[in-house]
């Protein structure tokens, strides 16, 4: 299968818009969000009409936590209706083809605004990288939040920025950030090949 992930869309409608065409015309199967979607709210109605359009499943991020979580009554009135149909259909995680995909690191709860979502860094060295290791047991997990690309692995940071497709090592276990959106990036993963190929929308 191969798996379109956008990540940190941020109401940038048009380049939304184009990593959405882009994701299709490298034959995305289905289409996966990383989360935070949401910025100012000014194009929030426009932007999840775009990803319900597209059938665009997935994860909340911290920006929209409160519409998607236990949304209060202030909240449902004013995103009441398809908007808020479609953000309550968003996930804290989720698993698909056996890989696990999130907006933040695997040890942090995402239903739990108060961690520190913000001051955890990407981990780079096997130190840090232990407890998101040890948190899932999957051999494939992705995430957003942190607008850059970067892979580690149980031993620390690899030398990959997004700049080449990545075969993954059938053996070994990785924690990928998908670049963001809102900055010109998007991805398809091939769990059949096992290769994340990140996309430059322009």
């Amino acid at each position: 299968m191969r798996l379109g992930l956008l990540s940190d869309i941020h109401e940038d409608t048009a380049r939304l818009s184009s990593a959405l065409a882009l994701c299709q015309r490298e034959g995305a199967d289905r289409i996966l969000l990383l989360g935070d979607v949401f910025q100012s709210g000014d194009r929030f109605q426009e932007t999840v009409s775009l990803l319900c359009d597209a059938s665009v499943a997935g994860v909340w991020g911290n920006h929209e936590f409160g519409i998607c979580h236990q949304p209060d009554a202030v909240i449902e009135a004013h995103y009441g209706g398809p908007v808020l149909d479609y953000m309550l259909r968003l996930r804290p995680r989720m698993e698909v083809e056996g890989a696990l995909f999130g907006h933040v690191l695997p040890s942090l709860d995402p239903t739990d605004l108060t961690q520190p979502w913000y001051v955890v860094s990407f981990p780079e060295t096997p130190e840090a990288a232990a407890a998101e290791f040890s948190a899932f047991p999957h051999a494939r997990m992705f995430l957003g939040h942190y607008h850059r690309w970067a892979i580690a692995t149980p031993e620390g940071l690899l030398d990959w920025s997004g700049e080449r497709p990545f075969r993954f090592e059938p053996s070994q276990r990785y924690l990928v950030v998908v670049a963001a959106v809102c900055d010109g990036f998007c991805a398809v993963y091939d769990t059949t090949a096992d290769v994340l190929t990140p996309l430059r929308t322009g």
